[in-house]
């Protein structure tokens, strides 16, 4: 599942087999910006545990693009709070079925909504908005919330990777409301710092001039500045905030998280994770659980 992040978005920037050596920086980089920008064909619904054990059901919207979105809900009998939960690049909704538990044990009272970005999952559209138009879409399901559920429905906001940067960069552009909190598994600083760190690290190739063209593409085709940084959005986020990151992950590289923890203008919580661990992977006596649990229970009373 999120364990196997790293391979799926790896999938998603293979170039084709074309060799470095035969085609140019500019081509190749073209060819990846196409990969990270198009979704070609929208996967199968598999089946999960979310509709086995947890009755869920399938919720759609539109966005202001007139797109459908796809949102499942595990629901509660007269809700007053909701568990939004947000996936990273190139995953959807259903690889977050195992963070389920650890909120239906920890907020036993609270629905949980697992949303599908734009082009993931059983979401339509077929360009991806690396967290940056995004955004827009989550203030549509926050509406939604609000509207179906009523004024004074509390939510908490949890994300994975893109999904963490997405509630951050609206949340501080003051767009979201009745969100008490918010939970960072994994935030990174921007798109561009995160792709031209994946080349160097998955294909040992040098950033530059790669990440530059692969930006100026995807700004031409569709108006997304990749360069778009959250630490200039945090600086106005005014929602209690837990970040934690792990030491060793081996996706987003630690110092990406710094940054977004220092300029965090409100309440905010840092937590660096010896291991890389999951929410339903603690253990009762893990320090970081402690943390968590308390976090919880501080905002979301």
């Amino acid at each position: 599942m999120v364990k196997n992040n790293k391979t799926a978005i790896k999938g998603l920037l293979v170039l084709g087999g074309v060799s470095t050596a035969a085609a140019s920086v500019y081509t190749l980089s073209k060819k990846y910006a196409k990969k990270l920008l198009y979704r070609h064909h929208k996967q199968e619904d598999r089946p999960s545990i979310l509709e086995t054990k947890f009755n869920s059901q399938n919720i759609y919207i539109k966005n202001d693009q007139d797109i459908q979105l796809r949102g499942i809900l595990i629901p509660k009998e007269n809700p007053q709070m909701t568990v939004l939960i947000s996936h990273p690049f190139g995953l959807q909704a259903k690889d977050m079925q195992l963070y389920v538990p650890y909120f239906e044990d920890h907020l036993p009272e609270a629905q949980i909504l697992l949303i599908d970005a734009c082009a993931h999952g059983q979401s339509d559209g077929y360009i991806r908005g690396f967290g940056i138009k995004d955004v827009n879409d989550l203030v549509c399901w926050n509406k939604y919330l609000l509207e179906t559920y009523g004024k004074d429905h509390k939510i908490l906001m949890y994300g994975k990777e893109q999904g963490a940067n997405t509630i951050l960069n609206a949340s501080g552009r003051h767009v979201l409301k009745n969100v008490e909190a918010i939970i960072s598994d994994g935030a990174y600083t921007s798109p561009y710092d995160i792709i031209g760190y994946r080349l160097e690290a998955d294909y040992k190739i040098s950033k530059y001039p790669a990440i530059s063209i692969i930006a100026r593409h995807i700004k031409k085709a569709v108006h997304i500045d990749l360069k778009e940084n959250t630490t200039k959005y945090v600086r106005h986020n005014d929602i209690p905030t837990l970040y934690f990151h792990a030491k060793d992950d081996d996706f987003v590289p630690l110092k990406m998280v710094y940054p977004l923890y220092n300029k965090n203008r409100g309440e905010k919580v840092l937590f660096v994770l010896k291991d890389e661990k999951y929410l339903y992977e603690l253990v009762e006596n893990d320090d970081f659980k402690q943390t968590l649990s308390q976090f919880i229970k501080k905002y979301m009373k």
